[in-house]
């Protein structure tokens, strides 16, 4: 009989694992809500602003920087976390280097920049919506669930992070 494959940390398997979630969270994040919330606009006649070209450009500097900053935080996970922003395999040490010494969650505030760039680009107000409802429930997320995961996790590291650097800015 066959043991079924392990998912210890740093095991191909998990590596599997953390990429195929990883992948399925880019496509849901960055495919699936934008065109969701496009077509919603669509369906309930929502407008579509005819924004200047220059704030069409300001939202494609937002998207690319974002993108960039994303890539250099997967970075410093890998690095200094020795993990993954994906939940299956998370930071196993407090990353405190970078723009983490300016925010607490720079990744997020990435992904947010992202859909208001996609606003500003696009100008359909259902992107606009999504940007605040997610600038919400980002909040109440990092508040709820994973500023108290990362106490209990990381201990008194993670309590004298938390008086040095903001939450969001």
């Amino acid at each position: 009989m066959r043991e079924a494959p392990a998912f210890k940390p740093g095991s191909h398997h998990m590596k599997v694992k953390t990429a195929l979630v990883g992948l399925w969270l880019m496509f849901l994040v960055w495919v699936f809500l934008p065109y969701t919330f496009i077509r919603l606009n669509q369906f309930f006649g929502l407008p579509v602003f005819i924004l200047p070209l220059l704030v069409k450009i300001t939202g494609l500097l937002l998207i690319g920087l974002a993108l960039f900053v994303d890539v250099y935080l997967l970075v410093l996970f890998k690095i200094f976390g020795k993990g993954t922003p994906v939940p299956v395999e998370p930071a196993k040490r407090l990353i405190a280097v970078g723009l983490y010494t300016k925010t607490r969650n720079p990744m997020y505030l990435g992904h947010l920049a992202i859909y208001l760039g996609l606003f500003l680009y696009l100008g359909h107000w259902a992107l606009f919506w999504l940007f605040l409802v997610l600038a919400g429930g980002l909040h109440l997320l990092v508040i709820k669930w994973e500023e108290p995961g990362l106490k209990k996790r990381l201990g008194k590291e993670y309590f004298d992070y938390l008086k040095k650097v903001p939450r969001w800015i």
